[in-house]
């Protein structure tokens, strides 16, 4: 008999929301929580397996205190941020920053070599000019000549990381960071690694798509992680099932305006400043959130044609513009990819 009921605690000054139910699992009872809240622009998700509950609040609480940490680090909106700091900053001088931070530029820069520059996080002046990113979304398309000015502005290899003193600086003024396609991933992984170190091994963490679980959800049974229609938020297009992985999905619904019809959505191909025209939906299966994260956004710009760098276990499902589903060559039997019909 399954028995579900909500709480509320608080600890501090964060507020979780939670479900618990409990069911069996080895012959003795086990409990799945559920918490979620909104953090770093979009809902946090979290689900446990666990046989204490007391004790698995207080680690769920820490682990959504660690994406805050990470966050008050790397979203260039809040301005006493570390990358704030960097843009504000840009063409003056270099900015001394955290390990952590120089860290996860240098892998940035990393996947921007690896995708020909398809991934920048140097993209600020375009998300900024387009506004998807910040408190106000417009809903106008910047003239030809302001993305022109803002494309001039974008460049990896214009990012300058000193590992002696472990500084960045941008070379140009007006230069900025956007670690939007990264950050998401980076936070669920540590978030994952907190849970871990506190003997919590059978986890789903869900940030807005980017998905990491861990062990199973109960005994030889893998977590099943939806996959949704991109037109059409109530369905799914499909499932895969998953341990010890992540997936991330990236998709033109999640933030986007349209005009005459055409839809002008948050990401943005850095070559061209333009929304990217190419792809429907993304969803990437990788070892880590955040390589999930950065390769569904390259593969979104490139439909996978070009900039692909998976690994053996990293497979991709690409949705058309014209919603046929392109798959990589193991992603349906690796994953068990459950299709659901187009017509239900």
């Amino acid at each position: 008999m399954v028995v579900a009921f909500w709480m509320l605690f608080r600890f501090s000054l964060l507020w979780l929301a939670v479900v618990i139910t409990s069911f069996s699992q080895d012959s003795s009872d086990s409990y799945e929580v559920y918490v979620s809240k909104n953090l770093i622009g979009t809902l946090i998700e979290a689900k446990i397996i666990t046989k204490d509950i007391n004790s698995s609040k207080k680690t769920l609480y820490h682990a959504f205190k660690e994406i805050e940490r990470i966050d008050s680090l790397l979203a260039w909106q809040i301005p006493t941020s570390e990358i704030s700091k960097i843009n504000s900053a840009a063409g003056k001088s270099p900015v001394k920053i955290s390990y952590e931070t120089f860290s996860i530029l240098e892998r940035s820069l990393s996947y921007a070599t690896n995708s020909n520059g398809v991934f920048d996080v140097t993209v600020g002046p375009l998300t900024q000019l387009w506004g998807f990113n910040g408190d106000d979304e417009q809903t106008t398309i910047p003239n030809k000549r302001s993305i022109d000015s803002c494309l001039l502005l974008v460049g990896y290899k214009d990012l300058i990381l000193n590992s002696g003193d472990t500084s960045a600086f941008l070379k140009r003024a007006g230069m900025s960071i956007d670690l939007g396609g990264i950050g998401k991933g980076y936070a669920i992984d540590r978030a994952s690694d907190v849970l871990k170190k506190n003997g919590i091994t059978s986890f789903l963490f869900n940030a807005g798509g980017d998905v990491r679980v861990s062990g199973h959800k109960a005994t030889d049974q893998n977590w099943i992680v939806g996959i949704k229609d991109p037109r059409n938020e109530e369905k799914l297009i499909g499932s895969v099932e998953l341990t010890d992985k992540s997936i991330a999905t990236s998709g033109d619904y999640e933030r986007y305006f349209e005009i005459d019809g055409k839809r002008y959505h948050h990401i943005l191909n850095p070559m061209t400043g333009f929304p990217s025209s190419n792809s429907v939906s993304v969803s990437i299966i990788a070892e880590t959130a955040e390589r999930a994260d950065v390769l569904a956004t390259t593969v979104f710009i490139t439909q996978g044609r070009t900039g692909w760098t998976g690994k053996d276990d990293e497979e991709f499902l690409v949705v058309s513009n014209d919603m046929n589903r392109i798959f990589s060559p193991g992603f349906k039997k690796k994953y068990r990819f459950k299709s659901v019909k187009q017509s239900e």
